[in-house]
């Protein structure tokens, strides 16, 4: 039976519950299938590889698909569609769409007009720029609630592109993988410094909040030793940071890994992904109007 009393909202700090239970788990899929979706088609796009390109775009319906289900009234978004200038949702719906018109014409003519190559090249970009923009702007939308301290931060974007990189760039190494592809090598270079980046970044990101505000502080101590404390230090730090590293790391002295190894790193890193979405999701709190010192 719950023990909060009507008036908790003044003194103390409250968990936000409309992006994360119930419907709201639904944004944080959304925010995790838009990152990852951008981020693997701007390194398929780099490596000219059509089935990473066609994933992504899969990644990105589900995406809209995850957005509909946490809507109450879903046969109503065009409603929300007519606000772009004032609601992130409306800017990620068209950027969804756009990203998605422009990567089926480029896969069109990656098939069946491959000397097109000015052609591909300038839909190629068109499709990166607004990959890279559903990528970014989930970040935006969080950061944009100035309500809860520990999103409210120039580093969320950062952070969630960043994440979104390092996981698409892991599903391309399986899909690579799967084709026998000469460029693994240089892709698990990338992989690498991304890897190293999205750790320095997650730390910078829990020291900044640590003094920005007391409400952050309040979520970053449930983060990394209250409740939610298994959910960032295992699925946060040892799935989407430290086994992708040692594995990295590894890779890159022994030169003869397994494919099994590799694979692990790449679940590794996914479940990383969507653990960080949910975990600073979990971790915003209201701030109290009466704070109890």
């Amino acid at each position: 039976m719950s023990t909060i009393k009507p008036f908790d909202f003044m003194v103390k700090y409250q968990q936000q519950k409309d992006w994360i239970d119930g419907r709201g788990n639904f944004i944080a899929f959304a925010f995790f299938l838009g990152g990852i979706a951008g981020g693997l088609f701007l390194a398929a796009a780099y490596f000219d590889n059509l089935l990473g390109i066609f994933i992504a775009f899969l990644l990105t319906g589900l995406m809209g698909v995850s957005y509909m289900l946490h809507l109450t009234h879903p046969m109503r978004f065009w409603r929300m569609m007519s606000k772009p200038g004032t609601s992130w949702i409306a800017r990620g719906f068209t950027f969804i769409m756009l990203f998605g018109f422009f990567t089926v014409i480029t896969m069109i003519l990656m098939q069946w007009a491959p000397d097109a190559t000015a052609a591909i090249t300038t839909f190629k970009v068109l499709a990166g720029i607004f990959a890279f923009a559903q990528s970014i702007y989930t970040g935006f939308a969080v950061s944009y609630v100035s309500a809860i301290k520990i999103w409210n931060s120039a580093i969320v974007p950062i952070l969630f592109v960043t994440c979104g990189i390092s996981g698409g760039l892991a599903i391309l190494l399986a899909v690579m993988m799967g084709q026998d592809s000469t460029n693994i090598a240089a892709l698990e270079n990338i992989i690498r410094v991304v890897l190293i980046a999205f750790a320095i970044i997650v730390a910078v990101y829990l020291w900044n909040a640590t003094y920005s505000s007391t409400a952050a502080r309040d979520a970053v101590i449930r983060l990394i030793g209250g409740a939610l404390a298994p959910l960032f230090w295992i699925g946060v730090f040892l799935f989407g940071i430290l086994i992708p590293v040692v594995i990295s790391v590894t890779t890159y002295w022994v030169h003869d890994a397994s494919s099994g190894l590799l694979i692990f790193a790449v679940v590794s890193e996914i479940i990383g992904g969507l653990a960080l979405r949910f975990a600073v999701l979990k971790a915003g709190v209201y701030t109290p109007l009466l704070p109890a010192e």
